[in-house]
């Protein structure tokens, strides 16, 4: 089946499911179980960390708690899924998925840039956007994360450190203000807790739990290190105390899957505190390494905040996760907009502006275009109706390939429209990711530019020439 792709319509967690019988034997038949944590990139199946996972009546798909259809799944949500991986390695069959957001709640500030990245407050909380964060709006006049306003509500799926700042997967921006009575939400791992005085931190906030009732709170007591959910129907502002209606442990108050001694989990995510002690933080959770562990594309002095990486481990005797591989993801720290010059199913490849991008299981494929095509592929895409296209991407090393890690098809007012943002390349006139400018057409101040200087060129795209609006350098 070729990939298909869920168009933008409107964000790991523990699974205890049972796995659904899986094939044996030997050859192109061969089957293996898995539990995978990661990033919905796609539908028509559901593709998670490359592979695509074929669904039906007997998958099991949980929501906040709650049985839910397929069709409830978004792109750019964090999910776990349990199923079976074929010999390929690139298809299978999925028995469970499960999703929980990080939060929901109360926009205190925002700071993301027009370009799409920056950082929300949520909950007196710190969420990172980036430039692979997918966005939706159900509020009016709402069409990009920079025009969040304070005092909306918001839902966060993404990767938390144990101190609360989460890089969001996906934001959608739920409604403008807290409604009467409605409950908003916040997840982490308590610490400081003082059951005298009846609260405790999650990341940088404090909890107020005095007046929960028993009833609302879990059956067995609190304690540091609990993974919990608090639920609250009073707008926080940020500061202060959050005052709690409700605690919940999630999911036995494990932060995500909660495995038997052996059991392999694969997680694509986010390292979210550097090595240190043999051991660094995933996703919030800590993962030791030992003298087994493969390391591909680098070593241990990369296990940095921010970093981005696929790690194979195991349970060990006392349910901690071990290292048996860790492979690191490249960045994609280049962005693309402009007409949509060829597209070859095929080779699975399109052109913009001179550009060929390679699009695979990974690349979360959007269409915010007036077709909002749903599932939206590569044979949704057509250069005679001049399809304007957004994409983030990163060089490849080792093929020097450029590899999109999302496509978006949007509607422009004029079909040379076009961006680029990348490295400058002064030595002969200027050039941004291979693409030729002209800053002559450029209006108000053009910064200074040198050999390696990151800059944003937004204008109009002719000939094999970017002529430049706006010329922005960034740090």
């Amino acid at each position: 089946m070729k990939k298909q792709h869920l168009a933008l319509s409107a964000t790991a967690v523990a699974v205890s499911l049972a796995l659904a019988a899986c094939g044996g034997g030997t050859g192109a038949g061969l089957t293996s179980s898995t539990t995978t944590q990661g990033v919905i990139t796609g539908f028509g199946s559901v593709f998670v960390n490359g592979v695509e996972y074929n669904t039906g009546n007997s998958t099991t798909i949980n929501m906040e708690g709650m049985d839910s259809p397929e069709s409830a799944l978004k792109v750019g949500m964090l999910v776990t899924l349990q199923g079976a991986v074929n010999a390929d390695g690139k298809t299978g069959t999925a028995s469970a998925i499960k999703y929980a957001n990080q939060m929901e709640g109360v926009v205190n500030a925002n700071t993301v840039a027009a370009n799409g990245t920056g950082t929300l407050t949520v909950m007196g909380e710190t969420v990172n956007v980036t430039a692979d964060t997918i966005f939706e709006s159900k509020v009016a006049g709402i069409t990009a994360a920079n025009l969040i306003q304070v005092g909306n509500i918001v839902e966060v799926s993404g990767y938390a450190s144990s101190t609360g700042v989460v890089t969001a997967t996906r934001v959608e921006d739920k409604a403008a203000a807290l409604a009467a009575g409605a409950v908003i939400e916040l997840k982490g791992t308590i610490s400081g807790l003082d059951t005298t005085n009846k609260s405790f931190m999650l990341g940088s906030v404090t909890v107020d739990y005095s007046g929960v009732t028993p009833a609302d709170l879990p059956n067995v007591a609190l304690a540091n290190d609990q993974y919990v959910e608090v639920k609250t129907s009073t707008s926080y502002a940020g500061t202060g105390n959050l005052i709690a209606a409700r605690i919940e442990l999630t999911d036995d108050g494990v932060n995500g899957h909660d495995g038997q001694e052996g059991e392999d989990l694969e997680v694509k995510g986010m390292v979210t505190a550097d090595f240190t002690n043999n051991k660094f933080e995933l996703n919030g959770r800590n993962v030791t390494v030992d003298a087994n562990t493969e390391f591909d594309h680098g070593d241990t002095t990369q296990l940095l905040t921010g970093t981005k990486v696929k790690v194979e481990t195991h349970f060990d005797a006392n349910g901690n996760l071990v290292a048996d591989s860790i492979e690191f993801k490249q960045a994609s720290e280049l962005e693309f907009a402009g007409a949509l010059e060829s597209v070859d199913t095929t080779a699975e490849t399109v052109t913009i502006m001179g550009q060929v991008f390679y699009v695979d299981n990974n690349t979360v494929m959007l269409d915010n275009s007036d077709a909002a095509v749903r599932f939206f592929k590569l044979t949704d895409l057509s250069a005679a109706n001049s399809d304007h296209l957004e994409m983030n991407a990163y060089l490849d090393t080792t093929t020097g390939h450029l590899i999109a890690t999302k496509l978006e098809r949007k509607n422009i007012s004029s079909a040379s429209e076009a961006m680029v943002t990348g490295t400058a390349d002064t030595t002969s006139g200027l050039t941004v990711s291979g693409i030729a400018v002209d800053t002559s057409t450029a209006t108000g101040t053009i910064p200074a530019l040198s050999n390696g200087s990151k800059v944003e060129i937004t204008g109009t795209y002719s000939n094999g020439v970017l002529y430049a609006n706006q010329v922005t350098l960034y740090p």
